[in-house]
């Protein structure tokens, strides 16, 4: 891919492919934990460095690039630690109590993807690179069945508008996609 885009600049990268495959305490194994990693954590960070050189190209024409990687608030420790996931009843979960203590691949993995995006933050920002994960919502998706919250397209529309105010000053945030910045 890199090879097919060189000397292309890429204003805005979004790295949005991932897996959920069920995974308890007393079933998860190496290789589910290590499909999640591969997919939902290293492949963004693959994909980035790969097209860092595009990235860099518009930053140095526009002042700024942005790399936008899908997370999920599964992800994020401080909200997993609330049972109940307090913070997000303020955000849009009141109908909807996301499972505790399962999923182990994928939060792991979501963990994982916020991670790398907050030291890629540190790293690229010389380069006016601004590294955001965002929270798309529970959304209506093969991943779950179909039994989200919110449809695909107000998704899209909440992430749209939060990624049209990024700034270099916003690297390394976490975002919903109804704007509130969330606790890592």
């Amino acid at each position: 891919m890199a090879k097919e885009l060189d000397g292309v600049p890429i204003d805005l990268l979004i790295n949005n492919a991932g897996i959920l495959e069920p995974g308890s305490y007393a079933t998860a194994t190496k290789e589910h934990f290590m499909r999640h990693f591969e997919i939902n954590s290293v492949g963004p960070f693959l994909t980035t460095r790969a097209l860092h050189n595009n990235l860099k190209l518009a930053a140095d024409a526009r002042g700024l690039a942005i790399v936008a990687s899908v997370t999920s608030i599964l992800g994020s420790i401080e909200v997993n630690l609330d049972g109940a996931f307090g913070p997000l009843k303020k955000v849009y979960y009141d109908n909807h109590k996301l499972p505790n203590g399962e999923m182990y691949g994928y939060r792991a993995s979501k963990s994982a993807l916020n991670m790398i995006n907050a030291n890629l933050a540190m790293e690229l920002k010389k380069d006016k690179i601004s590294m955001v994960v965002l929270q798309p919502g529970y959304v209506k998706t093969d991943l779950n069945h179909g039994g989200g919250a919110i449809d695909p397209e107000t998704s899209i529309a909440g992430m749209t508008k939060v990624l049209s105010t990024v700034t270099l000053e916003d690297t390394s945030k976490f975002y919903d996609f109804q704007g509130p910045e969330l606790p890592w």
